[in-house]
C-alpha cells in the first residue's frame, strides 16, 4: 500500500476527531422519568413488583416466547436455563471455546463441566461440525453463543441435539433482537439467557432475562432464583408463603433496573438498525482494502453488532512476524488516530486458569494447584481469531449510537494505518500485557 498521510503515532493529525463519538448507554429524558416514577411509587423490590412483572411480559412478547423471568445478571439467567434443562453435578455441557467466561461459569455453577468446542472461522460461533466429537455419555446439553450479536447455526445444532437426546440452551447475552431465519434469538431452543449489562444493546445497568416456552422450566428457574420458592404472581392482598421447596439463590432483579430496561426496550429496534447501518458502512469500505476481513453475515440471519470484529490477514499484508504483534501495533495506531479500537479477550476460555484447574470446590482457593497444560492447537480457530483480530467500537462507544459519518472516518483511519504499515511496524512497540 502507498503512504497516504503521516500517522498520528508519528505526529500526524488524527483521522477521527475525539468529540465525534457518542457514549453508551444512551440515557434520554424518558429513561430518567421511568426511573423517577419507581422512586415516586416507592416499590423498589419483590419477585412480583410492577416493573419486574411488566418487563417480563414485554420481553416475552418481543422475543416471541411464553415465559420470561427477570434476574440480576445474564450469568444467573444461563444458570437457570441449565438447571431447568436438567443439568446436574457431574454432567457435561458443550460450549464454544471463544466466548465470555460467564458461559462456562454458568455451567460450573450447576456442578457440571464445560466441554469446549472450537468455532467456525467465518462466523466465530461454535462449529456444528465439531460438536459431536465433544459429546460423551455425560453430556446433557449444548449451549451455543450468538457471539457479538450474530446467531449461531441453530438448525444444525438442534439436529445434533435431537440425535443425542440433549437440551439446547441459547446464550443470547449479546444478541438482543437478532434474527435467525426470521425468528428472534431466545426463542429458538429450550431456553435462553440474555444479559442487561450496561454494555449490551439492551441496557439495564445490570440484569438478566431468562426465557422459555416450557412452563416446568419457568417453575424450575423461579425456584432457583428466589430462595427455592415458587414465588408465583400474587393476587391483590394475597400473602406470600415464603415456602422453600429446595435450595435456591437470590437472583432477583430490582425495580429501578427493570424500569430503565423497559424504557430502553422501546428503542432497541432503533439501536439495532443504527448498528446494522454502521456495520454496513464499515464492511462496505473495509472490504475494499487488502488484508482485512470484515464480519461474515450469512444470508439467513441478521447481525446486531454488539461487537464489530475486524480480522487482519498477516500474509496478505506482507507481515511474517507473530500475528499478535501485528494486531497490537495496528490497534495502537488506530487508537492514536481516534478510533475506538479495542481487544476483547486475549485467549480462548480453555486457556484461563479457572478452567485449567479442577472445577470444584469453587469456594476454596486453588491458586497453589498446578495448571493443566494449555495447547492452542486443540482450538486452532478460536486461538487464531483472537491473535489476528481487533474490535471497532468500544463498550462505552459502540456502533449502535454512532453517526454514519464517523463510520466513514473509521474506514479512512484503517486505510491510513494500513497504507502506512511500514511506519506502524517500525514505531516503538511494547506487547500487550495480559496480566
Amino acid at each position: 500500500m502507498a503512504t497516504i498521510e503521516k500517522l498520528a503515532i508519528s505526529g500526524g493529525q488524527p483521522a477521527v476527531p475525539a468529540e465525534r463519538h457518542h457514549r453508551w448507554p444512551d440515557i434520554r429524558p424518558e429513561d430518567r422519568e421511568a426511573v423517577l416514577a419507581v422512586l415516586d411509587r416507592g416499590v423498589l423490590c419483590g419477585p412480583n413488583a410492577p416493573e419486574i412483572t411488566a418487563l417480563q411480559r414485554d420481553w416475552a412478547e418481543y422475543v416471541g416466547v411464553e415465559h420470561c423471568l427477570a434476574l440480576n445478571s445474564g450469568t444467573a439467567a444461563l444458570h437457570c436455563c441449565l438447571v431447568a434443562a436438567g443439568v446436574n453435578p457431574g454432567d457435561e455441557v458443550v460450549i464454544p471455546a471463544f466466548t465470555f467466561s460467564a458461559t462456562a461459569m454458568a455451567v460450573a455453577h450447576t456442578g457440571a463441566a464445560p466441554v469446549f468446542c472450537d468455532i467456525d472461522p467465518r462466523t466465530y460461533n461454535i462449529d456444528p461440525s465439531r460438536i459431536e466429537e465433544r459429546i460423551t455419555e455425560r453430556t446433557r446439553a449444548i449451549m451455543p453463543v450468538h457471539i457479538h450479536g450474530l446467531p449461531a447455526d441453530m438448525e444444525e445444532i438442534l439436529a445434533i441435539a435431537d440425535r443425542h437426546g440433549l437440551a439446547v440452551v441459547e446464550d443470547a447475552a449479546q444478541s438482543h433482537g437478532a434474527l435467525y431465519r426470521g425468528r428472534r434469538t431466545g426463542g429458538l431452543a429450550f431456553a435462553a439467557g440474555f444479559s442487561l449489562n450496561a454494555t449490551k444493546n439492551l441496557s439495564g445497568g445490570e440484569g438478566g432475562l431468562f426465557v422459555t416456552n416450557d412452563g416446568d422450566a419457568l417453575l424450575a428457574a423461579r425456584r432457583l432464583s428466589c430462595f427455592g420458592e415458587d414465588a408465583a404472581p400474587l393476587e391483590p392482598d394475597e400473602f406470600r408463603a415464603y415456602e422453600s421447596t429446595g435450595v435456591g439463590w437470590q437472583y432477583r432483579n430490582h425495580e429501578l433496573s427493570a424500569a430503565f430496561t423497559r424504557s430502553q426496550l422501546g428503542r432497541l429496534d432503533e439501536y439495532n438498525a443504527t448498528a446494522q447501518a454502521n456495520g454496513a458502512i464499515l464492511s462496505g469500505g473495509l472490504s475494499r482494502l487488502r488484508g482485512v476481513l470484515p464480519p461474515h453475515v450469512p444470508d439467513d440471519r441478521t447481525h446486531v453488532y454488539h461487537k464489530y470484529r475486524l480480522r487482519l490477514d498477516t500474509a496478505e499484508l506482507g507481515f511474517d512476524g507473530p500475528a499478535v504483534e501485528l494486531r497490537d501495533r495496528v490497534v495502537r495506531a488506530l487508537r492514536a488516530e481516534g478510533v475506538q479500537a479495542v481487544l476483547w479477550h486475549f485467549d480462548p476460555l480453555p486457556a484461563f486458569p479457572a478452567f485449567r484447574r479442577e472445577l470444584a470446590p469453587w469456594h476454596r482457593s486453588r491458586d497453589s494447584e498446578p495448571l493443566r497444560p494449555w495447547d492452542p492447537a486443540e482450538f486452532p480457530e478460536s486461538s487464531r481469531v483472537l491473535d489476528e483480530s481487533i474490535v471497532l467500537g468500544s463498550e462505552t462507544m459502540p456502533l449502535f449510537v454512532q453517526e454514519a459519518d464517523l463510520m466513514q472516518r473509521y474506514v479512512e483511519a484503517v486505510e491510513k494505518v494500513l497504507g502506512n504499515l511500514d511506519a506502524v511496524l517500525t514505531a516503538p512497540f511494547e506487547p500487550t500485557r495480559v496480566h
